[in-house]
């Protein structure tokens, strides 16, 4: 924040009198309240949309489709059991115990057919 009188000092080399602080101050208040009225009107400015939304096409059922969120960990112990790799051999593959590709298996409910 910037003190009135000592700028005013500095700059006019006197101090100033009780009517010019008051004007200052008028003026310092008018100069922060335009700041708000900007900063107000910039954080609520309307989304507009160009062109409407399109209507969601259904998903077809019967088509298999893999959960975006599963990891390429399980996507890969999936493929892995739909060609008939044993547990063992995919863990060892993967570099984990078993018992993490038993986790996947049971969490992914694995093997998804394609």
């Amino acid at each position: 924040m910037v003190n009135v009188t000592e700028s005013f000092t500095k700059l006019y080399g006197r101090p100033p009198t009780e009517e010019e602080v008051a004007t200052m101050w008028k003026m310092k208040r008018e100069q922060e309240g335009y700041r708000k009225e900007v900063i107000k009107e910039k954080t609520k400015a309307p989304r507009i949309r160009t062109k409407p939304r399109e209507p969601h096409t259904p998903i077809n059922e019967y088509k298999y489709r893999w959960p975006n969120r599963a990891s390429k960990f399980a996507q890969r112990v999936n493929r892995m059991l739909c060609v008939q790799v044993m547990i063992k051999d995919i863990a060892y593959i993967e570099g984990v115990t078993e018992n993490v590709v038993k986790a996947e298996i049971n969490k992914w409910r694995l093997p998804r057919e394609k």
